[in-house]
């Protein structure tokens, strides 16, 4: 019997399905993960690479998520081993890899994601990806290959000249558009109707269609979420909790701006 618990946000990506979720920047009780788990969210994005969580953050908020049915994600601050590895073992169900430039840098991140034998990540159960649990190794290593998740982020052109050859890397699960610093990549940025972004969205979303793996995009615009998912887009990642308790409080004020 394995000790990997099932990674429900794969799960629908597998079945086909659209989920969405939204990026942790700044709060680090694990209660955030039953607010957005209570408002509708398939999973949460930790953010270290521009948010403020250690490893113990990442830990706790990982545990909560995944014994409520949020699926935990890291976007780890670089490439490199030890950030990737050590958030998978603290207890995230996946990896948002950012700012990849070739198809090299992927499978160098799918290698040190995936146990032997599809890749290098050293071995180290009875953590807290495992709830503390022992079990059988081979059966383990296996399962937590399947399990785990890796999004690449598209936002460098270097992704997007290389794009085809990405989506055809076995273990790359979704391929993720970051349109602000992809419009930057690009010598267009912040202009998100931008022809140069807009031809590098849709050239993602053919090559996702013909390789099995699933779109998505990170986009603080709840109309342009609403447009890409609608030509395809199934990864639908919008503000973070930080946006949306402002946006929520902005609309409880301007209604009572009357009385004030």
């Amino acid at each position: 019997m394995t000790i990997i618990p099932s990674n429900r946000m794969k799960s629908l990506l597998r079945a086909g399905k659209s989920v969405a979720g939204t990026m942790l920047v700044e709060f680090r009780q694990p209660s955030v993960m039953q607010i957005l788990k209570n408002a509708g969210y398939d999973f949460a994005t930790i953010d270290m690479e521009h948010g403020v969580f250690d490893y113990e953050s990442v830990a706790d908020l990982s545990r909560f998520g995944r014994h409520i049915g949020i699926t935990p994600l890291v976007r780890v601050p670089d490439k490199q081993y030890p950030y990737i590895a050590r958030a998978l073992d603290v207890g995230a169900q996946g990896i948002m890899a950012p700012r990849l430039r070739s198809a090299k840098e992927v499978r160098d991140v799918v290698n040190i994601i995936k146990y032997p034998p599809l890749g290098a990540r050293g071995c180290s159960f009875g953590r807290g990806h495992t709830d503390f649990h022992g079990g059988s190794l081979p059966e383990n290593m296996r399962t937590a290959n399947t399990e785990t998740l890796l999004i690449v982020q598209v936002e460098t052109r270097g992704a997007i000249d290389e794009i085809e050859e990405i989506a055809s890397i076995a273990g790359v699960d979704v391929l993720l558009i970051g349109p602000t610093d992809l419009s930057i990549d690009l010598g267009v940025a912040g202009q998100l109707d931008a022809p140069p972004l807009m031809e590098a969205i849709n050239k993602t979303l053919a090559v996702c269609e013909k390789h099995g793996v699933a779109p998505g995009i990170q986009i603080t615009s709840l109309d342009w979420l609403i447009y890409w998912a609608e030509r395809g887009m199934r990864v639908l990642s919008s503000f973070s909790e930080v946006a949306l308790l402002q946006r929520g409080g902005i609309s409880v004020t301007k209604e009572l701006a009357r009385f004030r």
